[in-house]
């Protein structure tokens, strides 16, 4: 992973946190004000997990991917197949960036480690924002 890519997810993630601060459940659905407002988003914290276990991991996949469902819609009729394929295809989309920026968190985490830090301790942000394609 670049440097300038760690900067952008770090930036993005930044910019995130002041939402995340008053979320008191695992995602919070807002919109983007700087996007576009039509977009719906899902944050989703990771604050309370033990990124050191696989549980921990596995813990926050699942909470990227229902946050996935949750921007792309989850009760779409399966015989309406234009709804349908839009739909999966937000997912599909919404998934990879949602795992590329998980990817990072464990990037950045195990960087945090490498260098005798915790990823709370390094002031990194602790929310990751899962977006829908519309």
């Amino acid at each position: 992973m670049s440097r300038n890519s760690m900067i952008a997810a770090a930036i993005l993630a930044g910019a995130t946190l002041g939402f995340a601060a008053s979320a008191v459940a695992d995602e919070v659905v807002v919109k983007n004000p700087v996007i576009d407002p039509s977009v719906p988003r899902v944050l989703v914290r990771y604050d309370d997990l033990n990124l050191e276990t696989q549980a921990g991991r596995d813990h926050l996949t699942t909470r990227l991917d229902s946050a996935v469902r949750t921007v792309c819609g989850k009760n779409v009729d399966v015989r309406d197949l234009d709804e349908f394929a839009s739909m999966m295809g937000c997912r599909d989309d919404s998934s990879q960036r949602a795992y590329a920026a998980r990817d990072q968190v464990f990037a950045q985490y195990l960087a945090a480690r490498a260098q005798g830090q915790t990823l709370a301790a390094s002031a990194m942000p602790q929310t990751l924002a899962v977006f829908a394609r519309r």
